[in-house]
């Protein structure tokens, strides 16, 4: 009969995986080879025994025995801003020497007459500039001389924290 199909034409049912073996194809106690873990590969890590709780964000939290397995210790040092000590010395050393230059009254015009190649140099305001910008430089070094003391001591105070 033409409309038949051939043994051929069928699909194999041995052939896939977990299907009951036919007349063709005895049972047999061996499993087969889809079935066989590659030895080579790692093991499976086992699913968590306890379902793990989730922050806000999804994440997984971990347990306390986890964390202490992975903890590192540390060490806490309070160490400075070396930019704010250095602004902070130069403003100090800015404020100083303007009231430096009001305080001692160097003797030049109050209002300058023109004559100079900056006009807010001439007379008391030249003394003010420069006394302003020397008195920025000098604080603004003291400060990192504090910030690098400071640092210093930061360091033979440091705490080594357990965790």
């Amino acid at each position: 009969m033409p409309d038949d199909p051939q043994p051929a034409d069928a699909p194999d049912a041995a052939a896939q995986p977990g299907a009951a073996p036919t007349a063709a194809e005895p049972a047999t106690d061996e499993p087969s080879a889809e079935r066989v873990a590659d030895p080579v590969a790692p093991p499976a890590e086992p699913p968590p025994a306890t379902p793990t709780a989730l922050d806000a964000r999804g994440v997984p939290i971990p347990s306390e025995e986890e964390l202490s397995r992975v903890a590192e210790p540390a060490t806490v040092r309070h160490a400075p801003k070396y930019g704010a000590f250095i602004v902070t010395g130069a403003l100090v050393g800015i404020v100083v020497a303007l009231v430096l230059v009001a305080v001692v009254r160097p003797e030049v015009p109050w209002v300058a007459d023109g004559s100079g190649f900056i006009s807010f140099l001439d007379g008391e305001g030249a003394v003010r500039t420069v006394m302003a910008v020397a008195g920025g430089v000098l604080g603004g070094f003291l400060g990192g001389l504090a910030a690098v003391l400071a640092d210093r001591r930061s360091v033979r105070k440091a705490v080594r924290a357990d965790v």
